[in-house]
């Protein structure tokens, strides 16, 4: 597929999950084909391992399947788990992230059975904030989730919040309010663009730079993504930006 946008992938994952997907990519090298496919040039990208088994073990998967030689196109995003049981953060957490080259961080935290707040998180949080390290979520659709993001907002108003899988029809009712409170906060298009108009009802009102360009591969068809941002009624310099810019201008504030 050919288009005139440099396309950077905001969502999207390899490995084998454990419930059934369309495509499934078990290595970087699959991954990198698929995208090929569908016209993205780069990824920031996670390992289904750090959601569906141990975040520990699916860290070390997506640090071994990015590599040098993929490193080029794939940016690696780590899951993280409460700092108290020191699974994942421990001593030397930012300065591992440095020396990995990881962009931003994921958390899973009802399939990890803890509760993303303050209580939980502490200063962590806090120096991610202040690192200005995107933290991922995943609504996958579940509208159950959204009273959980509103308090660690109000817990951590400096926090840079990705919103993934934002689900459609009135996701505009739950992200708007916190568009309109909190600066950091993104939003991540693949199901952003399933909604007629959605896309370009929250440029208009809040501005194109604050959604990413995301497929949600391969639980979604990363080509769909690609085509409704080439037509969306936006212009090419919104579409530019929503491909790849704003991505970028976000991990580039990233301080590790």
């Amino acid at each position: 597929m050919s288009n005139q946008l440099d396309f950077f992938d905001a969502n999207c994952y390899l490995g084998r999950p454990t419930r059934a997907v369309h495509q499934p990519v078990e290595t970087a090298a699959e991954l990198l084909a698929a995208m090929d496919r569908a016209g993205v040039q780069r990824a920031l990208a996670w390992h289904v391992t750090q959601r569906d088994a141990h975040p520990a073990d699916g860290n070390r998967l997506l640090d071994d399947a990015i590599g040098d030689d993929a490193a080029t196109r794939l940016r690696g995003c780590w899951t993280i788990l409460p700092p108290q049981t020191r699974e994942v953060i421990d001593d030397g957490f930012f300065d591992r992230m440095k020396a990995r080259g990881i962009a931003a961080l994921r958390a899973f935290p009802d399939p990890h059975r803890y509760l993303l707040n303050r209580v939980t998180f502490g200063p962590f949080l806090d120096e991610v904030s202040h690192r200005c390290i995107p933290l991922l979520l995943s609504l996958g659709g579940d509208n159950r989730g959204w009273p959980a993001i509103y308090g660690l907002l109000e817990e951590y108003p400096a926090l840079t919040l990705v919103l993934c899988d934002i689900g459609i029809w009135g996701a505009d009712r739950y992200t708007w309010p916190l568009l309109e409170r909190y600066p950091n906060v993104l939003v991540e298009s693949s199901l952003l663009a399933l909604e007629d108009g959605g896309m370009e009802a929250m440029a208009a009102r809040y501005g194109a730079g604050r959604i990413l360009f995301g497929t949600g591969f391969p639980e979604r068809y990363a080509e769909s993504a690609v085509l409704q941002l080439l037509h969306a009624d936006l212009s090419e310099a919104d579409k530019a930006g929503i491909a790849s810019g704003n991505l970028e201008a976000l991990l580039s504030r990233v301080q590790l």
